[in-house]
């Protein structure tokens, strides 16, 4: 795992303010900057669908003559759940790591079919497929959703720590007296005596 460095973070309870240390490692703070520039890339790739801007990558040159309405919308609701998903990762939230899975691998099966289907081109999709692949890799790597959990573990009060450990424990009991086998049934009742043989005279 990568060396981490130490970030002041503020955590506001109902109380009080209470300083506490967060330890973020270096590749999350590396994937919450490609998150914002993948968020950057979507605003841009906004322009490029109106038709406002046009712009060349590897020799090949990319631009529209007329607003594509459509793709300029999509593009802007991408580019605000990148900046959602950069700004959870900056804070070591734990719905960055679930939902930077989900939104990387979306994108990658949309921009695979955006070109299979001609609706776009490698050019036009390829930034956003290679920050999205570096992101789901670098977020299923072992361990690092251990680091989310326990950084938002503690952000949360005594009672809402209490309260959660008697949710998990009851849910645990639940599930293993669902998993225990059953007993098997009693068995019947044992058939009574037959009756004595009448006497013979």
């Amino acid at each position: 795992m990568l060396s981490s460095r130490r970030v002041l973070h503020i955590r506001r309870t109902p109380l009080r303010e209470v300083l506490t240390y967060m330890h973020r490692p270096i590749g999350v703070t590396i994937l919450a900057i490609l998150a914002g520039i993948a968020g950057l890339f979507e605003i841009w790739r906004t322009l490029v669908f109106l038709g406002l801007v046009k712009f060349t990558f590897v020799g090949n040159e990319v631009s529209f003559p007329s607003a594509q309405w459509g793709q300029a919308i999509w593009a802007l609701l991408l580019a605000a759940i990148w900046f959602w998903v950069a700004m959870g990762l900056w804070n070591m939230r734990a719905y960055a790591w679930s939902f930077g899975i989900y939104i990387s691998l979306f994108t990658m099966i949309f921009a695979f079919f955006a070109i299979l289907g001609s609706n776009g081109t490698v050019e036009s999709e390829f930034v956003a497929m290679l920050i999205s692949i570096i992101l789901f890799m670098y977020l299923n790597y072992p361990g690092v959703r251990d680091q989310f959990m326990e950084h938002e573990m503690s952000l949360l009060t005594p009672e809402q720590r209490a309260a959660l450990e008697k949710a998990q424990a009851a849910n645990a009991a639940a599930a293993q007296a669902m998993a225990a086998p059953a007993a098997p049934p009693p068995p019947p009742p044992a058939a009574p005596p037959a009756p004595p043989a009448a006497p013979t005279s």
